[in-house]
C-alpha cells in the first residue's frame, strides 16, 4: 500500500506498508477476522471553528495606571485575564449538534496531554508570547485550528482519550458517553515494589508464580550506593548495600491476590529475570536473574517462605565479561540462555552444571525470545537485526538473520532493537526499534533446515521511544510500550494506532500478553507491575453494537458489575512494614478457579493493590499432572475469552 500523505499543518507522516507475502495482496486479506472486539469505541465525530470573538475579563477603570495595566494584559499572552480571543467550535456527534467556546490556551493544554500518550500527533500552531488581533493573523490561525481538529477527529485513539471527550463535552450532549463503556481497558491489580524500580518480570499463569526483578533507576542513587560500598582503610570490611532485588510472588487461589514468598538482594543491578521449571520436576525450579557483573543469580522455587538474603547465590561457571542483558530458558532440557553486552551468547545446563556452548554475535544483545515447541532462539541485537538459532541439537546452529541483507531503514548504526515478540501458531515475528515497528513472516524449507524471514509490514515515523512489544492474537492487535509510560494499540490490518492510555508514570520496561483471559501485564520503573483486563466479547455474542453515528443510540455493550465483591485489607506487622512497605487488597475474593493453587505464607512484601473489575475468571490455572481427568479444558467463562 502507498504511504499515507503527511497530515496538514506540518505533522510527521506515518508510512504504513502492510503488504502480504503475495504481490499486491494485503496482509489483512491473508488472515482471518479478529475473534474478539477491538478495544475502545468507534466514534463518528466532527468539529470545526465557526468564528472567533474578542472578550475582555477586566472591569473598566478610569485611572491612567489601571488603563495601562489593561493594555499590557491585552498584549501579553502569559496573563490569564485581559482582552483575548475566544473560538467558537461547532461539534456534531450522533446527530447532536452543539457549540463550545474555547481559548487557544485550552487547545494547547489538550495538545500537551495527548502528546504524552499518542504517537504522531498533528502539529498545533505555536503559542505566541504577544497577543495579536489582526484579521490576517486570526484567519490564518483559524485555518490551522480547523486542520488540527479535522485530523484529531479522524484518529480513533485520540477520540477514545478521556481528555478529548471532556474537552468537547461529549458526556453532556451524547447519551452514550454518560455510562461506562465495556470496551475500555480496566486495571484490575497492581503490585508495588517499595525500594527499587521494576526492570523485568516473569509470570507463569498455570502455577501462579510471579518473579520480579527490580533495581535502582536513579543514576544518583546508584552512584551513592557504589561510593558507600567502598571500603575505607579504618573499616574492618566494606559495606554491602544492595542495589537490586529479586522477589518471588505466589498468586492466591481464585483471585488476583499475590503474596511474596521470598526475596534476594544483590549489589549488582538486575537487567532481566526468568523462571525455569523443568518438565516433570516442578519442585526443582529455579528463579534466575541477570546481573550487571556478568553473573546469573539463582534461587530455588522451593526455598523456605519468608526467606530474605542480602547476597544471593549465582550459577557456577557462568560468567560474562560484561553485564547480562537478557535471559531465556528451556524447561524441557533445563537450559539457560544468557546474552551479554560483551557480544557473547552462553548456553548453560543446570542439571549437570556445565557450559554447553558459547557463540559470538555481531552486536550487543538487547532482547531475546525462545520458542519451546519449535526449539528456536531469537536474539535481538543493537544493530536492528534478529538472529535465529536452532537449539534442537547442541551445539546449536545459526539458521538465519532477519533481515538477511543490510537495510539502512530498518537496521544499521543508530537503529537499536528494543523489543520483539514471536507467535508460534502463525510464525510471525514482531519487532520494535528506534526507527520503526515491523512485522516479519518466518518461513522454513521443506526439510526444516533452511529458515528465512520476509518483511510483511512496517510502520515508520513512530514518535517516542518504543521499549517493548506484544502481539494479541485474538483481536489481531499490536501492543507497544513507550518510554514515557504510555501503551499504544495498533490495528494490524491498517497499521494505525486505535487506542492509547498512560499505563505508568515511568518507562514501560516489559509487558506480557495472556491471550486466553485477554489480560496484559506491564512493568515500569515507577516501582509497579499492573494487570489490565481487555474486552473479550465475541463478535457473535454482541447483542447491541455501540452506535455513535445513528439517531441518539445509547446502547453500549458493557460488563456485568453484579459480581463485584466488597474489598478486604490485610494489616502487616511493624517489621514487615519497615522491610518493604504496606499491603492492601480492595479486590477481595474472586470467582473460584477450576483448579486451585497452593498459597504460600506472606513474607516481607512490597505491596499489592487490587482494583474492582468486571466479572472475569481468574488467570488460567494448571491441572495437576498426576490426575489425567483434570487435563480436560474447562468450559468458557461468561463474557470472557477461552481459558
Amino acid at each position: 500500500l502507498p504511504p499515507t500523505p503527511a497530515a496538514a499543518g506540518g505533522s510527521s507522516s506515518v508510512e504504513r506498508h502492510w503488504v502480504g507475502l503475495c504481490v499486491g495482496r494485503p496482509w489483512g486479506a491473508m488472515s482471518t477476522q479478529a475473534e474478539c472486539q477491538k478495544v475502545g469505541r468507534d466514534i463518528s465525530f466532527s468539529a470545526s471553528i465557526e468564528r472567533y470573538d474578542f472578550t475582555n475579563d477586566d472591569e473598566p477603570s478610569s485611572g491612567g495606571v489601571s488603563t495601562m495595566k489593561q493594555i499590557l494584559k491585552a498584549r501579553i499572552s502569559l496573563s490569564s485575564t485581559g482582552q483575548h480571543v475566544q473560538w467558537t467550535i461547532r461539534c456534531s456527534c450522533s446527530r447532536e449538534v452543539w457549540s463550545l467556546k474555547k481559548r487557544f490556551s485550552e487547545f494547547d493544554s489538550l495538545h500537551g496531554v495527548l502528546s504524552k500518550c499518542l504517537v504522531c500527533m498533528p502539529q498545533l500552531p505555536s503559542k505566541s508570547a504577544v497577543r495579536q488581533f489582526s484579521e490576517e493573523y486570526l484567519e490564518a490561525r483559524k485555518n490551522f485550528l480547523n486542520v488540527y481538529l479535522a485530523d484529531l477527529c479522524k484518529r480513533r485513539d485520540a477520540m477514545n482519550c478521556v481528555e478529548t471527550q471532556l474537552f468537547f463535552d461529549l458526556a453532556t450532549h451524547v447519551a452514550a458517553f454518560r455510562q461506562r463503556c465495556g470496551l475500555e481497558v480496566q486495571q484490575v491489580a497492581e503490585v508495588q515494589e517499595a525500594n527499587f524500580g521494576v526492570s523485568s518480570f516473569a509470570y507463569d499463569p498455570t502455577q501462579g508464580l510471579l518473579l520480579l526483578g527490580s533495581a535502582e533507576r536513579s543514576v544518583i542513587s546508584r552512584m551513592d550506593t557504589k561510593i558507600t560500598n567502598i571500603k575505607l582503610p579504618w573499616e574492618p570490611s566494606a559495606p554491602n548495600l544492595p542495589s537490586s532485588q529479586m522477589s518471588l510472588w505466589r498468586q492466591a487461589p481464585g483471585n488476583l491476590r499475590f503474596e511474596m514468598v521470598f526475596r534476594f538482594r544483590y549489589s549488582p543491578t538486575i537487567a532481566s529475570v526468568a523462571l525455569l521449571q523443568p518438565t516433570g520436576s516442578p519442585a526443582m525450579g529455579l528463579c534466575l536473574c541477570g546481573l550487571s557483573d556478568g553473573t546469573v543469580g539463582c534461587a530455588t522455587i522451593a526455598h523456605q517462605p519468608g526467606q530474605q538474603e542480602t547476597n544471593g547465590q549465582v550459577l557456577p561457571l557462568l560468567r560474562h565479561t560484561a553485564g547480562v542483558a537478557a535471559l531465556v530458558v528451556d524447561d524441557a532440557e533445563s537450559w539457560v540462555f544468557s546474552a551479554s553486552k560483551d557480544r557473547q551468547l552462553f548456553v548453560f545446563d543446570t542439571r549437570r552444571s556445565q557450559l554447553l556452548c558459547q557463540f559470538p554475535v555481531d552486536a550487543p544483545t538487547t532482547c531475546m525470545r525462545y520458542s519451546q515447541n519449535e526449539k528456536r532462539l531469537l536474539v535481538g541485537l543493537a544493530n536492528g537485526t534478529v538472529v535465529v538459532w536452532d537449539t534442537s541439537v547442541m551445539p546449536m546452529t545459526k539458521v538465519c538473520s532477519i533481515p538477511d541483507r543490510p537495510d539502512t531503514s530498518t537496521s544499521g548504526p543508530g537503529i537499536k532493537l528494543t523489543g520483539l515478540d514471536y507467535n508460534e501458531s502463525s510464525n510471525m515475528l514482531f519487532t520494535a526499534s528506534t526507527a520503526s515497528l515491523m512485522l516479519w513472516a518466518v518461513k522454513a524449507g521443506p526439510s526444516g533446515g533452511s529458515v528465512w524471514g520476509r518483511k510483511v509490514g512496517t510502520i515508520f515515523g513512530v514518535s517516542g521511544k518504543p521499549t517493548c512489544i506484544a502481539w494479541a492474537q485474538s483481536s489481531r492487535e499490536l501492543l507497544v510500550g513507550f518510554g514515557n509510560g504510555a501503551v499504544v494499540i495498533y490495528e494490524i490490518d491498517s497499521g494505525a494506532p486505535s487506542y492509547a492510555w498512560m499505563a505508568h508514570q515511568d518507562s514501560v520496561v516489559a509487558m506480557m500478553w495472556l491471550d486466553a483471559p485477554r489480560r496484559l501485564l506491564t512493568a515500569s520503573g515507577d516501582k509497579t507491575l499492573k494487570i489490565w483486563d481487555f474486552p473479550s466479547l465475541r463478535h457473535g455474542e454482541l447483542v447491541a453494537q455501540l452506535d455513535l453515528g445513528g439517531a441518539g443510540s445509547s446502547d453500549a455493550p458493557s460488563f456485568s458489575m453484579s459480581s463485584m465483591l466488597p474489598g478486604r485489607s490485610r494489616t502487616i506487622s511493624g517489621d514487615e512494614r519497615r522491610a518493604s512497605g504496606s499491603f492492601s487488597d480492595p479486590l477481595g475474593a474472586g470467582p473460584s478457579a477450576s483448579a486451585s493453587l497452593t498459597a504460600a505464607p506472606a513474607a516481607a512484601a512490597s505491596s499489592y493493590r487490587g482494583y474492582p473489575s468486571p466479572s472475569a475468571p481468574p488467570l488460567p490455572t494448571a491441572p495437576t499432572r498426576s490426575t489425567p481427568a483434570a487435563a480436560a479444558p474447562s468450559p468458557p467463562a461468561a463474557g470472557r475469552g477461552d481459558p
